[in-house]
């Protein structure tokens, strides 16, 4: 499998809060019984462990987990990102509680890693576009792939729904100059305000995408593009009818009030009189479309579920070269098109960047054995469905004082943090050494062969110290709609949870204690709760581990005045190598387990060390003081994120 390239010149470095542990070569298989499958849980055995680990976690940095909505808030249609509480059980007394569920999953997390486990389970769902790359500079290695999907004359049309089908009607095509086409582009200034007082222009406040009827005098090619002539109102010119339509600013990813960088509208000309030219959309192109739809496209005009989707909107598409169905369409000429790796034009997903032996159901690994799982697709009879977990993590109760708690009595709006962009390529698919992390021979989801890059692995974030900032500069300046309110509690607080544990190998009880060796280490520090780009959810855990012995405890019911738990304290280290032997074992490999390129890289991204934040900071497109290579846009040239290793020496 292609490994990423381990050292990114300075010139073309990209910077991130975030890094990533590259995947493994190989999943590593649990200790399974001569049948294939995991040992039956109805009895204690012998030589299995079973006891509990003592827990006490202490937050290095503020941490923050949200409340969940109560009936009452949920019936009222409250939005989650409007409450400030911390996640509590008490509903009188409001003391933070870090929920069992959030502990665990931390924990799956990092037993994945170091167990070389599969990347399980990764929604399918999210398809995978093409985004504002209609001008794309050619030494863009994605140009060449916008190029061969898209053939060099797009068309406008109208949508209609036929049932469950939906059609494009063409829109009529004018000739000029030996050539026709069925739209053409106005000047926005050329737009008068008395004939269309309703039109949102690029640069109001409250711009929005419209679709608005004209009518027109004629239109011109200058310079090889399409120009309305003298657009206007309805009536006007009744032989040249059409739709006026306006996409999206450029601004819509962006707070700032910097001006709009477009300047053009579109005018779809009236339907064609030719009843013939009809086409349907492949429906798998429109669950696909559905599947991959932005805030923007959500939100009026657009349906908030079927987005473009309405009845005699204007539509453009690519004209089939044969037959009638299409394939590629959007709200704009400069529509998305689908990361289409197979070329069959559907669009792809992340899992089909992950390689097949890496989510292998066929394979339980470490990870399942230890905390469940269930298999999404029927298994052979002799394949297990489902398993219970053995493992089990109770809430973390607060031992501080309730009235010293909290970073600050009031709530805090804290910095603005998007979702994930994983059509970032540069940062999220693993960049080969031959690309030198050169702009014109990046991979990416629409590259050929698949087997040239994969995804870059598991993604943490980079711990900043034990004060970030975590507060929104402007708060009040900014759209309700992109804030929440948050109330984290601050460094230095004090809980306590406990892990019980039934019937697990030598090897995967090391598999825990080797989490917790480092967890209490002082070179390093966990990651839980929200804002973690922002640096937030750093903690250490404290613990002790207790094995019961099983015949003792049933030998009697009482010990003095207590129960008889027939438990003794563990320091035994035996354990983390048993563990850490297994997996060198199984991956035929010497040396020691702590020199293996993937855990030196989640040892990095746990090190509790401070970087620079001029390394930790995200890109951005606008708006830095010293902005890398002196572009205002920092991803303009396609920085290739380094790995963890390259970012730490």
């Amino acid at each position: 499998m292609k490994k990423h390239i381990r050292k990114v010149p300075n010139n073309k470095k990209a910077i991130a809060p975030y890094n990533f542990v590259e995947l493994p070569d190989k999943i590593v298989a649990a200790e399974l019984e001569s049948n294939g499958k995991l040992r039956d849980n109805n009895r204690y055995y012998s030589d299995r462990y079973t006891g509990r680990i003592e827990c006490t976690l202490i937050t290095s940095s503020p941490l923050y987990i949200r409340c969940g909505l109560t009936k009452e808030e949920f019936e009222c249609g409250t939005e989650a990102k409007d409450l400030s509480d911390f996640y509590y059980i008490d509903s009188i007394t409001k003391k933070p509680v870090l929920p069992g569920s959030s502990l665990r999953g931390m924990l799956r997390t990092l037993v994945e890693i170091i167990s070389f486990s599969k990347i399980s389970p990764v929604s399918d769902y999210q398809r995978l576009f093409f985004r504002a790359v209609a001008t794309l500079p050619r030494e863009d290695s994605l140009a060449t792939a916008y190029r061969e999907f898209i053939p060099s004359e797009v068309k406008a049309g109208y949508l209609k729904r036929d049932g469950d089908t939906w059609k494009i009607y063409a829109a009529k095509e004018i000739r000029i100059n030996n050539t026709s086409t069925s739209f053409a582009w106005v000047k926005e200034e050329d737009l008068s305000s008395d004939d269309f007082p309703e039109l949102k222009k690029f640069d109001d406040a409250d711009y929005l995408s419209q679709d608005i009827p004209i009518s027109f005098h004629s239109i011109t090619k200058p310079k090889g593009r399409y120009i309305v002539e003298n657009v206007t109102i309805p009536r006007k010119y009744p032989f040249n009818q059409g739709r006026l339509v306006t996409s999206g600013n450029m601004k819509e990813t962006s707070d700032s009030d910097s001006e709009s960088i477009r300047t053009y509208h579109c005018v779809v000309f009236a339907p064609s009189p030719n009843p013939n030219k009809t086409y349907i959309i492949d429906p798998e192109a429109i669950n696909d479309y559905l599947n991959a739809l932005t805030d923007f496209q959500k939100q009026p005009p657009f349906d908030e579920k079927l987005g473009m989707l309405q009845e005699n909107r204007p539509v453009f598409y690519c004209q089939p070269t044969q037959g009638n169905i299409v394939t590629l369409f959007g709200h704009s000429p400069y529509f998305r098109i689908p990361y289409s790796p197979n070329g069959d034009g559907k669009a792809a997903t992340v899992v089909d960047f992950i390689p097949e032996n890496l989510r292998d159901d066929s394979i339980i690994d470490i990870a399942e054995a230890i905390f469940g799982f269930v298999r999404r697709d029927k298994q052979p009879e002799k394949k297990e469905q489902s398993r219970a977990g053995r493992i089990s993590v109770s809430d973390a109760i607060c031992l501080s004082s309730a009235n010293d708690i909290f970073m600050t009595q009031e709530v805090i709006t804290p910095k603005i943090l998007a979702s994930p962009k994983p059509t970032t390529y540069q940062h999220y698919l693993v960049q080969p050494e031959e690309t030198n992390a050169e702009k014109s021979k990046l991979k990416h989801y629409a590259s050929q062969p698949t087997e040239e890059t994969v995804i870059r692995g598991h993604k943490l974030y980079w711990h900043k110290g034990s004060n970030p900032d975590i507060q929104h500069p402007k708060p009040n300046e900014i759209k309700d709609t992109q804030t929440t309110q948050i109330k984290p509690i601050k460094s230095g607080i004090e809980f306590k949870f406990t892990i019980q544990f039934e019937n697990l190998s030598k090897v995967e009880v090391g598999a825990l204690m080797w989490i917790f060796d480092i967890a209490q280490n002082n070179n390093y520090r966990l990651s839980l709760g929200m804002g973690k780009p922002l640096g937030m959810g750093a903690v250490k855990i404290e613990s002790n581990l207790y094995i019961s012995k099983r015949q003792a405890r049933y030998t009697q019911l009482f010990n003095n005045n207590n129960w008889q738990t027939a438990e003794s304290l563990d320091d035994n280290p035996d354990y983390q190598q048993f563990f850490e032997n297994y997996i060198l074992q199984e991956l035929k490999q010497t040396g020691r387990f702590n020199d293996i390129p993937r855990i030196q890289m989640l040892l990095a991204m746990l090190s509790w060390q401070s970087l620079p934040s001029s390394k930790t900071r995200y890109m951005e497109i606008e708006g830095e003081q010293n902005p890398l290579d002196g572009e205002p846009n920092e991803y303009k040239n396609r920085r290739v994120l380094p790995t963890p290793l390259d970012v730490i020496s």
